[in-house]
Order: structure tokens, then C-alpha cells, then sequence
């Protein structure tokens, strides 16, 4: 009896390891950088607005959740990082871009039928149902630049999207996103 319950609470943990490593695995993430960029340097940031949200003010507004979001998550990997904040004369300059686009998707479940039985006037079998289910999610997809204050010149750019299926998830999927991102933040230099 207990070695049947210790084996049912292992699976439980298992399964939920892996339902947890499916939502990190799902963010793709892309990175970009200056091959002759020397980030020895860098030491210091400031968050800058991209320009985008510059010109259309209500893009800002749409996502104003999600920009908070990337900027607390951004904050916290930058500082694991060894970056700090500055006020003035940073080392480099963060940006970033986000946008989500909402879908759904259709899928129509054909339910089993019941038993077949006989008569002497042929086989009959019960009905068969179908079921349409619609599932509703939102692609996100979020750009961060980092550029070097001096020169002006992208040194570095990270392009990463997931889907979001629980929107009152949607902090974890950022964090994960962002944590991802600055993974491997700042590159080693020759």
C-alpha cells in the first residue's frame, strides 16, 4: 500500500516537472549580437523607450502591463548580472519592443459512438456527436535591445516570443521569457 501511494506521489512530481519544463521550453528565444562588441565594460544601463512607443502613444498604453512587467523582470537578470541601474553617463542603453497578437483555434472531437446491435432488418449503431471546442491565446512576441550609450551602435539583441494560453499567467510566461533572454547576458569577450 505505501510503495503504490510513494510511486503515485513520485509521478505526480514527475508530471509536474515536466508540465513546468514544457512552459520554459516553449519560449523561443533568438539572440543577435556585434561580433567585434566588447562588453568588459559594461557595468551600467538605462532603460530607454523604443521608439515605437514613442510615436504611438496608445501602443504604450495597450501595453502598459506587459511594459512594466519586462521592465521588473529585465531589472532583476540585469542585477543577477552584475549591472546596475545609472543615472547618468550609463555604459549602455536597454530598449524594448513588445506586441501581442490574440488567436483562437478550432477543433472539432468526434465522440465515440455506442454499440452496434442487430435486427433482422440490418446493423444499427448509435449516433455519433461531434463536439467543437475553441481555444483562445495570445502570441506574444517582445524585442530587447541593448545599445552602447557612447556610439549609439547595437551591440546586442535578443528576439523572443512564447504563446500565452492563461492570460492571468501572463507574468510567468514574461519572467521566463526575459529570464531567458539574459540567459547568457553579457556575452564573453575575446
Amino acid at each position: 500500500m505505501k510503495s503504490s501511494l510513494a510511486r503515485s506521489i513520485v509521478n505526480i512530481c514527475v508530471l509536474g516537472c515536466l508540465a513546468a519544463a514544457g512552459n520554459v521550453l516553449a519560449q523561443k528565444v533568438k539572440i543577435e549580437l556585434d561580433p567585434e562588441a566588447d562588453f568588459s565594460h559594461v557595468r551600467s544601463y538605462e532603460w530607454r523607450k523604443h521608439p515605437m512607443f514613442e510615436k504611438d502613444p496608445e501602443l504604450q498604453t495597450r501595453y502598459a502591463t506587459a511594459i512594466q512587467l519586462v521592465l521588473q523582470a529585465g531589472n532583476e537578470q540585469l542585477r543577477k548580472r552584475g549591472l546596475h541601474p545609472a543615472d547618468h553617463s550609463p555604459d549602455v542603453f536597454v530598449t524594448f519592443f513588445v506586441s501581442a497578437t490574440d488567436r483562437e483555434h478550432e477543433r472539432t472531437v468526434l465522440e465515440p459512438a455506442g454499440p452496434w446491435w442487430g435486427s433482422p432488418y440490418g446493423w444499427y449503431g448509435s449516433p455519433t456527436w461531434t463536439t467543437t471546442e475553441i481555444e483562445y491565446y495570445t502570441d506574444g512576441m517582445l524585442v530587447i535591445d541593448v545599445v552602447d550609450a557612447h556610439t549609439s551602435r547595437l551591440l546586442w539583441r535578443a528576439f523572443c516570443s512564447d504563446t500565452i494560453k492563461d492570460f492571468r499567467e501572463r507574468d510567468k510566461n514574461i519572467n521566463a521569457t526575459v529570464k531567458k533572454a539574459f540567459q547568457n547576458f553579457p556575452p564573453k569577450t575575446k
